[in-house]
């Protein structure tokens, strides 16, 4: 169309030429030839020409705006299929191009809509899977990850925010990446409790794979995992709890019935047996009370139990504690030496304080080695105070202390097998330790000793 006009304008002016150099030709009454020869034919012919020359150079100008334009048009097309922010084309609505240029434009429009549309639908689901207590991941059917919540990153310990990549890529666990994959394979909904090993820790997860379609070839896939790990670990506390009471209460009440059976059957007849019978009653009473107090005192404890602050001068409940083991300290022919200082006073609960001296010095009597000795110190730190309790006795492995202070746990030596106790007295030290926002630490060698560091925050009297 174009080729056209231009050819059609260069026959017109070409006519123009002949014409007017016609009628000059006439008007001077000379002949063509010599017409040619005149001066302002040469300038008429020179004008002619100049407007040919101007109308091309228009034509090429134009050509090259509407090319331009068409360029234009093409990289503002390719910026909206990349949701890249652009602003809308302006053309002459002389122009041929005008009505493309207003469609473009209508398009960029609709499409920034659509993106800003779904950005804001994006954002509300990412908001509300946020708030879930679970991960969540959703999967095109092209494998790749369409979304994530923070939550699963937690989790699986790691960046996964990676949308368009690969979801088996991020996962990298295979019994997860195994389940996802038979619901892409069954297109059913999958149901699993995996067990990963991730860098900080062992963890236990609930898996679930949820098949979505949305049409008749698109669907997504969304997965689902919940930490349970701690959840699995309380259920296995709370079987090993009750399976361990059983057996500890089993024992003595064995020994009562057993022996109080005896008894009725005839022994109250021979009084040096009754008698040893009845000892053995009466110490395994002992023991299911001091079992039944140590339940007690655990289920007491907890976030909320009540703290009662008093000045407690330290080294006169140190030689308390003591004395309340003389006979013991006496059959084991054990010392206690206490080296507390004799004007050190702290802000504490008297009575947690004094349980968890009395049991770490009742077990430095009990494992310790006849002869030997326990050493108490006590010092003030930096906003913290601290006390030790030290014995020469049997030691432990490296093991054993990293168990000490679980529920019921009794180290499987013979001299553990032969001293009496409930295996819950270190259990409830931790725990009232905790409760008073402290810590207890402690060190021992095999043969050599042990020694139990309990440090704990030093209050003033205003703030008790």
């Amino acid at each position: 169309m174009r080729i056209r006009q231009v050819f059609n304008r260069l026959i017109a002016g070409g006519s123009a030429v002949l014409l007017t150099w016609s009628f000059y030709a006439k008007v001077a009454g000379k002949t063509l030839r010599k017409a040619a020869d005149d001066l302002h034919l040469v300038w008429i012919i020179l004008a002619v020409l100049l407007v040919i020359l101007l109308i091309l150079i228009a034509e090429y100008l134009e050509r090259r705006r509407e090319n331009n334009l068409l360029k234009l048009f093409t990289k503002k097309l390719e910026e909206v299929t990349q949701e890249q922010k652009t602003g809308h084309v302006l053309v002459d609505k002389q122009s041929e191009l005008y009505d493309l240029g207003q469609a473009v434009n209508h398009v960029q429009s609709m499409t920034q809509s659509l993106f800003k549309d779904y950005n804001r639908q994006k954002r509300g689901y990412l908001g509300l899977l946020e708030y879930v207590p679970i991960g969540v991941m959703v999967i095109d059917q092209d494998r790749e990850i369409y979304l994530s919540n923070h939550y699963l990153d937690d989790i699986m310990e790691h960046e996964l925010d990676m949308v368009h990549e690969l979801y088996y890529s991020a996962l990298a666990e295979f019994d997860i990446v195994k389940t996802v994959e038979e619901t892409f394979r069954t297109k059913q909904d999958q149901r699993a409790e995996i067990k990963v090993n991730l860098a900080e820790q062992t963890k236990i997860l609930n898996v679930n794979v949820v098949f979505i379609p949305v049409s008749g070839h698109h669907f997504f896939v969304m997965l689902m995992i919940d930490d349970v790990t701690e959840q699995k670990q309380i259920e296995r506390m709370q079987n090993d709890f009750v399976s361990n009471v059983s057996h500890e209460l089993k024992t003595p009440v064995t020994s009562i019935a057993g022996f109080s059976e005896t008894l009725k059957n005839g022994a109250l007849e021979d009084p040096g047996a009754a008698n040893k019978f009845v000892d053995i009653i009466y110490n395994q009473s002992l023991r299911l009370k001091d079992l039944i107090n140590d339940i007690l005192s655990l289920s007491r404890i907890g976030t909320n139990m009540e703290v009662n602050f008093k000045e407690v001068q330290f080294s006169q409940l140190v030689s308390d504690c003591a004395l309340a083991y003389d006979s013991l300290l006496d059959e084991r022919q054990v010392v206690v030496l206490n080296k507390v200082p004799a004007k050190m006073k702290v802000q504490a609960d008297p009575g947690k304080l004094k349980y968890i001296l009395s049991n770490l010095v009742q077990n430095a009597v009990r494992y310790n080695k006849v002869g030997g000795k326990i050493t108490v110190t006590a010092k003030t730190l930096e906003n913290k105070w601290q006390f030790q309790v030290s014995d020469t006795g049997i030691g432990m492995t490296s093991e054993q202390q990293g168990r000490i202070f679980e529920r019921f746990y009794r180290a499987d030596t013979s001299r553990s097998k032969e001293v009496d106790g409930t295996g819950l007295g270190l259990a409830i030290v931790k725990e009232y330790v905790e409760v008073l926002s402290g810590q207890i630490k402690v060190d021992s060698q095999l043969n050599i000793g042990t020694t139990f560091t309990v440090i704990l925050p030093l209050i003033s009297e205003n703030n008790s």
